[in-house]
């Protein structure tokens, strides 16, 4: 530990939020060490430096903690465990310490944490209702459930986004729901849950996971070069870990590149390892478009995806409105020109287009 470095103890280090507290710090450059009341912790071995306290019920936990404290120069301390939170903020009270808590009580953290969620239900609710309040049935639970475990899985599909494809959801006829470009499973666990809430069809996730495919040549040589620092085949493995267990029996998906995909698609059902085999119908309810914004990429997608949307399928264009280039938006401003009246309605939410054909 550097000189005047300020040291934080973890304690107990038992559970998991206490590792993910740990990698954090370690990144930003804090000193930490951690500590727990078991005599064989399996987590001790996790951290560079692991002490063993009594528990906070035996009498010689204070001094043995002070003793720590004095020995390691602690300043700070994380307690993830509620009642050991309690515990050291009355001792660090009574006993006039210079140690600073980390954080609320889990108990209010947890508290805050879902209060915050059912205020951005809200919001989602109320959107949701202004596109087709008509015919949109989800509770508040369930929308907040949604959002819930998105939020879980790394993506850039917002909020706003996710109520507007839960609104088109809504009206949406029977048929497959496919997705082009899945990253790590934020959007395709959004589209499976709606496509069997609502009782749709089967779902199909595409994306190449491979770095020549999700180069966007049309982008900045900074958005290239973060494209190649990506570990492609992990990112793959994720979407897997993410999917696998909350997918439902009729999704599936392609590690192919779209033009590659489509053709898999039309012999009518799909393969794989994880999730077994699904039958497709070759007829389209909603389509999320979310692959390569490359100009050349986004129309081919659209090209070969878009003849099997079915009357009254939605076609979602992700990115219509992009910082980094204009292939999306360009596309979308394209198709409302080019299919004009048969386009029922269509809008912008989240950055990405809406458009239901008739």
């Amino acid at each position: 530990m550097r000189e005047g470095q300020v040291t934080t103890l973890i304690f107990p280090s038992t559970v998991s939020a206490a590792w993910e507290y740990y990698e954090h710090a370690r990144r930003r450059g804090e000193a930490v060490v951690a500590a727990s009341s078991l005599s064989y912790d399996e987590t001790a071995a996790k951290f560079p430096k692991w002490f063993q306290l009594p528990t906070i019920y035996d009498p010689a936990f204070a001094e043995a903690f002070l003793a720590l404290v004095r020995e390691l120069d602690i300043r700070r301390v994380y307690s993830p465990v509620a009642a050991v939170h309690a515990f050291l903020q009355d001792l660090i009270r009574k006993r006039s310490l210079s140690i600073e808590q980390i954080g609320t009580p889990p108990s209010a953290d947890v508290k805050r944490t879902y209060e915050s969620l059912l205020d951005r239900t809200a919001d989602a609710q109320s959107l949701i209702q202004a596109i087709d309040g008509e015919r949109a049935v989800l509770s508040r639970v369930e929308i907040a459930a949604v959002l819930r475990h998105a939020d879980t899985i790394f993506g850039e599909t917002n909020e706003t986004k996710i109520a507007g494809v839960m609104a088109a959801f809504a009206s949406a006829p029977k048929g497959d729901v496919v997705e082009i470009g899945a990253l790590m499973g934020r959007s395709a666990f959004v589209l499976d849950w709606l496509a069997k809430r609502y009782d749709i069809g089967p779902v199909l996730a595409v994306d190449p996971w491979k770095t020549d495919s999700a180069i966007q040549n049309d982008s900045s040589d900074m958005m290239r070069g973060l494209t190649k620092t990506w570990d492609w085949d992990l990112v793959a493995d994720a979407f897997v870990i993410n999917i696998l267990p909350v997918a439902g029996p009729r999704f599936n998906f392609l590690r192919l590149v779209s033009a590659d995909a489509h053709r898999a698609y039309l012999a009518g059902q799909v393969t794989s390892e994880p999730f077994g085999t699904v039958a497709y119908s070759n007829r389209i309810s909603v389509l999320h478009i979310d692959g390569n914004h490359d100009y050349r990429c986004v129309r081919e997608d659209c090209d070969l995806w878009l003849p099997h949307l079915q009357p009254g399928g939605w076609l979602v264009l992700d990115d219509y409105r992009w910082f980094h280039g204009d292939g999306p938006q360009r596309v979308g401003d394209a198709l409302l020109k080019q299919y004009g009246t048969r386009i029922e309605v269509s809008f912008v939410c989240g950055d990405a287009l809406f458009a239901r054909f008739s």
